[in-house]
């Protein structure tokens, strides 16, 4: 999997852009490994979306469109809604609070970047704590889809300032074990979140 991994990430963070031909001889050559790894890779890549298998062992990179971040999106405010409610009496407050802690840090920095990690940290936390394998290796490819449009979403110190307040509230929520508040808080989050990738597609 891991020449599955390199190539899932070159393109999702834009290193093969868009309409990119992809060769498995040169990839396999690039990479130091046979042709059957790099053609598992592709079949893999193909299934997520990501690249469309053309002839000749040659393939095209599709990437992601505004659309299909929608529905990663939609997908993603479902599935996550339903780990918070599996996840929410299992939740430390202590760890919660170091969170907390960790988000009022880097809400005073301008570094995307880190803020993009202390945010998928709170988000993970949540999702393992639900202790339901499935559903963790669903969101988790979903996050990886979706990483490099939410990390330059949060270039915006606007959209930082706003997935703040709903982490901070979310937190809230979550400690006091209030399920019906933490639902609506993290359902308008991710609809927000939604609204800002599909504006970074929109403008790149």
């Amino acid at each position: 999997m891991a020449i599955y991994e390199t190539l899932f990430n070159k393109i999702v963070h834009g290193d093969f852009p868009i309409n990119a031909r992809l060769r498995e001889e040169e990839l396999a050559k690039t990479h130091q490994v046979s042709r059957t790894p790099v053609r598992e890779a592709l079949r893999e890549l193909e299934k997520d979306g990501l690249i469309e298998m053309l002839t000749n062992r040659d393939t095209r990179v599709v990437g992601l469109n505004a659309d299909d971040v929608e529905e990663v999106f939609e997908i993603r405010k479902v599935l996550e809604g339903l780990a918070l409610r599996f996840a929410i009496h299992n939740l430390s407050i202590g760890r919660l609070q170091e969170l907390r802690h960790e988000i009022g840090r880097i809400s005073e920095s301008d570094d995307y970047v880190e803020f993009a990690r202390v945010d998928a940290k709170l988000h993970n936390y949540v999702i393992e704590s639900s202790n339901k394998k499935r559903l963790l290796a669903i969101l988790t490819q979903l996050f990886r889809l979706i990483q490099r449009f939410r990390q330059l979403g949060f270039k915006d110190a606007k959209v930082r300032t706003q997935a703040t307040i709903d982490h901070l509230a979310l937190i809230d929520a979550l400690v006091f074990r209030d399920l019906q508040k933490a639902s609506e808080v993290l359902e308008k989050h991710i609809e927000y979140s939604k609204v800002n990738a599909i504006a970074v597609i929109m403008h790149s």
